[in-house]
Formats: structure tokens, sequence, C-alpha cells
């Protein structure tokens, strides 16, 4: 796909829509890969979370686990820099970067210029405040409201809520713990609350929104529609979740 790296970068929505959408850095290959952002950008999508691919994404499920090692060996840091540049310059949708602490060292994420990204996601380890663009921090029935307050302190675009205990890619269904988990959030913050793990489709979104959430968040269901090999799936997956939103 040719890309027109003069051309500035385009103005960036002051608030992310209410979707947010993970892709694998490269995945399935990078002619694909930047299809579907093509597709989720005419779809009017606000945030994408890009993945960077490391050898043990241990909290992830199968189906982002597998996009991760499909990559991961091919990928360098340079690399990362230069396509994570073209993004930015092309397409509108603010950028969360997902890895894990292997994934800062392997991409010197600290290295990278602010304006390339507007945030981190970092599920392991401990980020400071200022090394990054921003920080997204995942919050979780399992956190005091001392480690809620201070989280949202440090937090940037949205708070990551997951839906329940486990992996990415599994079901939402009978989950209602996050609910809890936003009121929390909201005691100490106006910081928009994203749900995420589980949600695969458009009802699956109206449920979350219609339960407090400022906006959802889908990873493996986009994976799985990509691995079909046909993108006109792809759209009519991203049109039907942007009915919801």
């Amino acid at each position: 796909m040719s890309l027109e790296m003069s051309a500035l970068p385009l103005a960036l929505p002051s608030v992310p829509r209410r979707l947010a959408l993970y892709l694998t850095l490269g995945y399935p290959n990078w002619e694909t890969f930047y299809r579907v952002l093509r597709l989720i950008e005419e779809a009017g999508v606000g945030c994408v979370e890009i993945g960077l691919p490391v050898s043990d994404p241990f909290m992830d499920g199968e189906v982002i686990r597998k996009s991760h090692l499909s990559v991961e060996s091919g990928l360098t840091a340079k690399r990362a820099y230069e396509e994570l540049s073209k993004i930015r310059k092309v397409f509108s949708s603010r950028i969360v970067l997902m890895t894990y602490e292997e994934g800062l060292k392997k991409y010197e994420i600290q290295k990278l210029p602010r304006w390339i990204y507007d945030a981190l996601l970092c599920v392991d380890g401990v980020q400071q405040i200022g090394d990054y663009a921003g920080l997204v921090h995942i919050f979780s029935q399992s956190l005091s409201d001392e480690e809620i307050r201070q989280a949202v302190e440090e937090s940037d675009l949205f708070a990551y809520v997951v839906s329940g205990e486990g992996k990415t890619g599994g079901t939402i269904s009978g989950r209602s713990g996050y609910v809890e988990t936003i009121a929390k959030i909201r005691a100490y913050s106006a910081i928009p609350a994203y749900v995420g793990f589980g949600i695969k489709s458009a009802q699956d979104v109206a449920e979350v929104l219609g339960n407090g959430a400022d906006g959802a968040i889908i990873g493996s269901e986009l994976i799985r529609k990509i691995n079909s090999g046909d993108l006109r799936l792809v759209e009519q997956y991203l049109k039907s979740l942007c009915q919801k939103v």
C-alpha cells in the first residue's frame, strides 16, 4: 500500500469515539494491516490500540497470542518506529501502544518521539509518569479503592476496565462486576471508562454502554474477522459496531 509520507498528521479528534479496536502491529502482513487501518478510519473509530508483539503475551488469549507469535520475530525497534510514524502521519485515530515489559525494551519505547502515539498500555511492570506520551491503566475488580484512586491520577485518554478476571478473547456473558469498578473510578475522576475483555458483537457493545461504560474495547474478535481473509467481512463487522456508538 502506498502511503504519503510527506503528508502532515491529520487533526486528532478531541475525544475518542466510544469504541477502541486492537490490532497487532504488522499482522497478518503489512498490506492487510494497513487496509484494515483504512477501514477503521473510514468507519470513524476514534482510538486504535496497537499491540507491539512479544514472545510471551501471557495476559492475552489464544487469538491475540498467535498474532504476536506470527510477527514478533521479524519486527525490530527500527521497523516499529518507521511504521508507527507512517500510521500517525496518515490516520487520525488516537493511538495507544499496548505491550509488555519485554516490548518496552525490545522496541525502545521510551525513545519514541511523543508525537507518534498518545498513550502506552503496558500490562506488567511499573511505568513512570513522564517517561511516555501518556499512560492507560487497567482496572479490575480486584483493585482496592486506593489503588484505583492512584491509577486514575496517572491515566490518560481512558480507563481500561476489564469485564472480569481471565485473559482476552473470552465472553462477557454473565459478567457485571465492571459496573462497580466504573462507579469507583468515577468517585475519583471524570476520565472515560472503556470496558474490554470478551466484547465481540454490537449487542455486547450496547450492553456495556447501557451499563454505564463510556466506551468498549474489542480485540480478539476483530483479529478473528481478519483471520477469515475476507476484508468485506471486516468492513461489515466495523459498520455493525459503529451503529452502536
